[in-house]
């Protein structure tokens, strides 16, 4: 049945492409594709669902005790202390890692621009006021791992008054290295 669906008279290898149908637990379709597999970040909402609502003022959560996925979780931390404060030291020097990603490289290739830090921690562009609460961590491996998180931004920030879901991968050469934002 799939192959009859994905088969294409005009293209001879049509019939050897990936083709994919992501269900989400309950049965109900969350997106599909030809040639390519799916990238993690167009289901990764499909494995971190909300379980409660969240509200700005919310502590943080304690039952994470793991001791990988609370550094990841420092460094979340530093990270949004970095973007509200304005602090280009510590975003260039202990946060954010260089380097291409393929990510991000496909939207410049595809016309999209990158703004540098210094551009966006200026006072007047940085979310200044911004909160953030119900932060999750996915440990993929000892150099990978991926965070979510609810930011509240303040009205007047450029925002509307709203709540925003945040997802941040994360990068480190081998384990015990810190964590280095990549995306």
């Amino acid at each position: 049945y799939f192959q009859s669906l994905a088969s294409n008279d005009n293209d001879a290898t049509s019939s050897e492409k990936l083709t994919w149908l992501g269900l989400t637990n309950t049965g109900k379709s969350f997106g599909s594709g030809v040639g390519e597999p799916p990238k993690l970040l167009e289901v990764f909402g499909q494995n971190l669902l909300p379980f409660d609502i969240l509200d700005e003022e919310d502590s943080d959560d304690t039952s994470i005790t793991d001791d990988k996925k609370q550094s990841v979780l420092a460094s979340q931390k530093a990270f949004y202390s970095a973007l509200t404060t304005g602090d280009l030291d510590a975003m260039t020097g202990n946060i954010y890692e260089t380097g291409f990603v393929r990510d991000v490289d496909e939207v410049i290739e595809n016309g999209g621009r990158i703004d540098g830090w210094e551009s966006c921690l200026a006072a007047g562009a940085r979310p200044a006021n911004m909160k953030i609460s119900g932060s999750d961590v996915l440990l993929i491996s000892d150099t990978e791992a991926y965070s979510t998180t609810i930011e509240f931004p303040e009205p007047g920030d450029g925002f509307a008054r709203g709540t925003l879901l945040a997802l941040q991968r994360w990068k480190r050469l081998k384990d015990g290295d810190d964590w280095k934002l990549e995306l």
